[in-house]
């Protein structure tokens, strides 16, 4: 049997560039899954690898499909051609039948796991860049030190969370967790 390994990052992602290609290259059988290229937890992958039998094949659009991780891709491989499955990948020319096709394969997982390592690399290195400038990650405090002290000074006064969330547009959740009822904390 053929069976065909469709992968996206997100749900927001379409398969259907994939689906089509995996139809026309003669796929009996299809599975979807939603996950990053770098994760090795694949329960679709794992669960079609293992309905796989000797003379079945395995195919895929594009090789980044499996994965960006040349070990875990490899060791993969290895499972599939101990069971006697072909793999092929359309886009990228692999067929591991041939000696050529086992050739590529290597070169373009080699390809894609340096790809993966400088882009972890450019991340951090743009990330210590904007500490050393004394920029953090996340969103904008909506509220400065000095307005914080203002509603735990209107609390403090005796005015109500309620009255002081309606004031500053804040949920009084929020003012219960920032000036306990124990006590007035202006942290």
């Amino acid at each position: 049997m053929i069976y065909g390994y469709v992968r996206v990052s997100t749900n927001h992602q379409d398969t259907e560039l994939q689906r089509l290609a995996l139809e026309s290259a003669g796929c009996e059988r299809i599975y979807e899954e939603y996950a990053s290229g770098r994760t090795a937890n694949r329960p679709v992958l794992k669960e079609l690898i293992t309905v796989m039998k000797s003379g079945d094949e395995l195919i895929v659009w594009k090789l980044d499909r499996i994965g960006r991780n040349v070990l875990y891709a490899l060791l993969m491989f290895q499972n599939l051609h101990e069971k006697g499955v072909n793999f092929r990948s359309i886009t990228d020319g692999v067929d591991l039948k041939t000696a050529s096709g086992r050739y590529n394969f290597r070169n373009i997982l080699s390809a894609a796991q340096y790809e993966s390592d400088l882009n972890s690399e450019r991340t951090l290195a743009g990330l210590a860049i904007a500490r050393s400038k004394g920029r953090i990650g996340g969103r904008r405090p909506k509220f400065s030190d000095e307005q914080w002290q203002q509603m735990g000074a209107l609390i403090a006064a005796g005015k109500s969370r309620r009255y002081v969330a309606r004031i500053y547009n804040v949920g009084l959740s929020t003012l219960y967790k920032r000036f306990p009822v124990t006590g007035i904390q202006t942290k």
